[in-house]
């Protein structure tokens, strides 16, 4: 059974390339670098800050879709071998619909805060420890908001449904055998946030997003050899991930047709200190992966000019890893990401717009210490194209 755990042991790892978070929400924001919590105004208030929204502005709805393509490279230590990730084009949607009238406003945001994955050949230099690991975690937030003299108040829910997908290779020493998990799940979170003009050309937004536990259940199917049926049969298997609770600090200042947007971002990562992998037959042991990951800030800004139909935008952020160096496995090869957005929108009619943006993205390069995986290093970058419309009635 203790050759079966050792083989088991790096099944925890959610792969996540460059941080699981996802900050292309919309066309708007993303092209400003993901700042977005002061902007008012706008159908993606409706993920920022929902609060923003209550200004008696009617309807609001606002559609984005993001293509995002990243490119992983992992090289050896000591320099014999280099192998690329199986990079593919994925798709986050998002959808923002909100309505305000007077003092109030009601709405919903459906977008995927979370999400990541890495796709290795069949047959690499780290095949036992990791071939594919994919998440994606689809949030649902209703909310209400409530105007107060210059400050505007929210409160709401979310609700994540999880899909966490993973393969990897097993050396029987003699011959090879693989593991493949399909799990999904959901969880519940609560959310509020705060909008505040302290004068006509600021405009400041906090944001509290709560954290969600997902319990993930499905198949494990194995393929092992004839002696290792008892303790391999194909099973359900279970565990649970947290999603950080985060803080969102922003600011909006804008004179004439320019505007100037920055969030700062800390999100409690360190909520997962350890996950478990449990499978149904009391004969496969527990997987167990010790994570340590550690609480980071991300730093997002960009500015926006406004020429009549035309809107021209940029902007930049940064986003730390929280996984340390001596955590840094095949199964999850994060890394800090520094990138530049730039992007533009067109007013197509009275009530209707169209956005787009585009991203370069870098994956700092990083060499693992951990003495439980192979010695290597890894890094790369990424490219995110996206559009939306919008379509505001007043």
């Amino acid at each position: 059974m203790k050759t079966i755990a050792i083989m088991l042991a790096g099944l925890c790892g959610a792969a996540h390339a460059g941080g699981l978070a996802v900050g292309e929400q919309n066309a708007v924001s993303a092209a400003t670098g993901g700042a977005g919590t002061a902007r008012d105004g706008d159908p993606g208030a409706a993920w920022h800050d929902p609060a923003a929204l209550a200004d008696d502005g009617g309807w609001r709805v606002g559609l984005s879709l993001a293509l995002a393509r990243p490119t992983l490279q992992a090289r050896g230590a000591d320099g014999t071998w280099t192998t690329d990730n199986d990079a593919k084009w994925a798709t986050p949607p998002h959808l923002d619909a909100s309505f305000a009238r007077d003092r109030w406003a009601a709405g919903v945001a459906v977008g995927v805060p979370f999400g990541g994955g890495v796709a290795w050949p069949q047959m690499w230099p780290g095949a036992t420890q990791a071939v594919r690991t994919d998440l994606m975690v689809l949030r649902t937030a209703p909310f209400v908001a409530w105007r107060v003299g210059s400050v505007r108040i929210s409160g709401g829910a979310h609700l994540d449904a999880g899909r966490l997908q993973i393969a990897r290779n097993l050396d029987f020493i003699d011959t090879q055998g693989d593991v493949r998990l399909d799990l999904s799940g959901h969880g519940f979170g609560v959310d509020a946030s705060a909008y505040w003009t302290p004068r006509a050309d600021l405009g400041i937004g906090l944001v509290y997003r709560s954290r969600t536990t997902i319990a993930f259940e499905g198949p494990a199917n194995f393929t092992a050899p004839a002696a290792f049926s008892e303790k391999t049969p194909d099973q359900t298997a279970r565990t649970t991930m947290t999603m950080p609770d985060q803080i969102v600090l922003g600011a909006r200042w804008h004179r004439g047709a320019f505007a100037a947007l920055v969030d700062v971002e800390y999100a409690r990562w360190s909520v997962n200190q350890r996950t478990v992998v449990m499978f149904a037959n009391a004969a496969t042991p527990q997987a167990v992966q010790d994570n340590a990951w550690h609480d980071t800030t991300s730093v997002r800004g960009g500015g926006e000019w406004q020429y009549g139909k035309l809107a021209l935008r940029g902007g930049a952020y940064f986003d730390p890893s929280p996984v340390p160096a001596d955590h840094l496995t095949p199964a999850s090869p994060d890394a800090s990401r520094i990138a530049v957005t730039a992007g533009a929108s067109w007013q197509l009619a009275p009530a209707w717009s169209a956005d787009l943006f585009g991203e370069h993205m870098w994956l700092l390069r990083r060499d693992t210490t951990s003495t439980d995986t192979m010695p290597a290093s890894y890094g790369g970058s990424a490219i995110v194209l996206g559009a939306g419309v919008r379509w505001m009635p007043r």
